[in-house]
C-alpha cells in the first residue's frame, strides 16, 4: 500500500493570524516551518494584492526586465505578505499598514554575482580610498553595510541598498532608482497598497530563500 502524504500542520486558510500561525508552529520540527516559508510565506497572491492581483503581477513583470530576471523570480515576504509584522515582539502581529515597506526577494544567481561583485569593489574602495566617504556617521554605516554583506554571502542573499547609489556600482543604482519609481508608480495606483518604501533583497537560490524565511520565523515565534 502506498504510503500518503501527510503532515501535522495545521493552517487551513490562506493568511492565517498570527494567533493561528502561532499555535502550528510554536514548537514545531524545522519541516514544519519550511513548509510555512515555502507555501504561505513566499509564494501566491500577498495579502497587500489580495484586492489587486493584477496590480502585483504588473509589477513584478515591470521590475523583471531592469533586473534581467523572469517575474517568477521576484516574490514578495515580510507584512506585505502575510498582512502583519514576522518580526520578533513587540512587532510580532502589527498588522501591513502605510507606514509599512514593501520588501521584495528575488531569487537568481546571476543577480546575486552582480550583486556580490558590486560588495566586493565597495569593500576595495573603501580600502584604497577610492570611494571616500563625506562624514564620520557615513563611514560608520559604511563599515557595517561591508561587514554585512561578507557575514551573509556565504549565506546566499545580500541587500544592494547597503551599497552606495554611484555610478561606480551600477546595479546597486539600478535597484535603488527602481525601487524608487516603483514607490512612485504604487502611490499613482488606484486601489494598491501604500507603503513607506520598497526593497530588495538579492537570493542565491530558493534554498537560501526558504532558509531565511524560516530561521526568521523561528526567531519571531519564540519571543511571540
Amino acid at each position: 500500500m502506498a504510503r500518503p502524504f501527510s503532515s501535522d500542520l495545521r493552517l487551513a486558510s490562506q493568511f492565517p493570524s498570527p494567533e493561528e500561525l502561532r499555535a502550528a508552529l510554536v514548537g514545531a520540527p524545522r519541516a514544519a516551518r519550511e513548509i510555512v516559508a515555502r507555501l504561505w510565506l513566499t509564494e501566491g497572491v500577498p495579502s497587500a494584492f489580495s484586492d489587486c492581483p493584477a496590480v502585483y503581477e504588473d509589477l513584478r513583470g515591470w521590475l523583471a526586465p531592469r533586473l534581467a530576471v523572469h517575474p517568477k523570480q521576484i516574490t514578495l515576504i515580510g507584512s506585505a505578505r502575510a498582512g502583519y509584522s514576522l518580526a520578533p515582539p513587540p512587532d510580532f502581529g502589527r498588522p501591513f499598514g502605510a507606514s509599512s515597506d514593501l520588501d521584495l526577494s528575488v531569487v537568481s544567481l546571476e543577480l546575486f554575482e552582480r550583486v556580490a561583485e558590486s560588495y566586493l569593489r565597495f569593500a576595495s574602495d573603501v580600502d584604497a580610498g577610492t570611494t571616500v566617504a563625506r562624514s564620520a556617521r557615513e563611514a560608520s554605516y559604511w563599515s557595517e553595510n561591508i561587514d554585512f554583506g561578507k557575514r551573509n554571502a556565504p549565506r546566499g542573499f545580500l541587500d544592494p541598498n547597503k551599497v552606495p547609489n554611484f555610478d561606480r556600482y551600477p546595479i546597486a543604482k539600478v535597484i535603488s532608482q527602481s525601487m524608487w519609481t516603483l514607490k512612485t508608480r504604487l502611490d499613482a495606483t488606484r486601489g494598491a497598497p501604500e507603503i513607506t518604501r520598497a526593497s530588495v533583497r538579492v537570493y542565491r537560490d530558493w534554498q537560501s530563500l526558504v532558509d531565511r524565511v524560516s530561521l526568521n520565523l523561528m526567531v519571531a515565534l519564540a519571543g511571540a
